[in-house]
């Protein structure tokens, strides 16, 4: 693990709180700093989703290795969802090492159908209350060259930036925040159904699609959602007609993370 890549990580994400930051932006900095700093087949931000008609939990940003699809269930089941629920890191070393009466069995199985040989799960908690965890899925024995106190690092910045708000102000409670970062998610459901349709994909292929068009447009997944539900609504005849649903040609000039 680099450590000179682990500082400018902390560094570009504490400074971003220090200015008039968009939450899922942030989100996805974290995730892809994890997957990337850990050196991991895919990381991913989860929260909690106590509303009254919330599914129990969400991804509400994800990473992965270049053309590399990660299975969203991996990340809110087994130890992601036992960090998420408990506040506490929770781990597997090695899946492929036996464990008489190993937790989480049917996370094990299909973990290691995915080829994934460890994890770890770092909560996110807000002044003791669990909010979610930072997940990340390695192809190898995760071993003492990832070291558990940056993952750590990276929960407890999401934390500061989910009880912080949204900018202006404008959510002002860390339960309005959250509340606010889950109803996004809807967003980049229906976006993936979109490009489904449109490219005649899987879901799995729809959504690293997504990720695709989200860095080739210097945007986040978020926000590119939204665009291409923007271009659904306006030209639902032929949303493909909008640039959003495409690679651009020339490279998009990269914009701050907190505009």
């Amino acid at each position: 693990m680099n450590t000179a890549q682990t500082r400018l990580a902390v560094a570009d994400l504490t400074a971003t709180l220090a200015t008039d930051f968009d939450v899922p932006a942030l989100l996805h900095a974290v995730a892809e700093h994890a997957c990337q700093c850990f050196e991991a087949v895919s990381a991913a931000v989860i929260l909690l989703d106590n509303r009254t008609h919330g599914s129990g939990i969400q991804i509400v940003a994800e990473a992965s290795r270049e053309d590399t699809v990660a299975d969203p269930r991996l990340h809110i089941s087994g130890p992601g969802l036992a960090s998420a629920r408990d506040g506490a890191v929770a781990i597997i070393t090695d899946i492929d090492q036996p464990d008489e009466g190993a937790r989480w069995p049917d996370y094990r199985h299909r973990a290691r159908a995915a080829g994934m040989r460890s994890v770890r799960a770092f909560p996110v908690k807000a002044m003791t209350v669990p909010l979610g965890s930072v997940v990340v899925h390695a192809d190898e024995p995760w071993g003492n060259e990832r070291p558990n106190d940056f993952g750590q690092i990276l929960a407890d910045l999401t934390a500061i930036a989910l009880s912080m708000g949204t900018e202006h102000g404008r959510v002002s409670t860390t339960a309005d925040t959250v509340a606010a970062v889950l109803d996004g998610t809807s967003v980049i459901a229906t976006a993936v159904g979109i490009l489904a349709e449109y490219f005649d994909l899987d879901l799995d292929a729809a959504r690293a699609r997504l990720r695709k068009l989200a860095r080739a447009h210097q945007s986040t997944p978020t926000a590119q959602a939204a665009a291409i539900v923007d271009a659904q609504n306006t030209n639902p005849t032929d949303p493909g007609a909008v640039p959003a649903l495409h690679i651009p040609d020339e490279p998009v000039a990269p914009p701050h993370i907190d505009r």
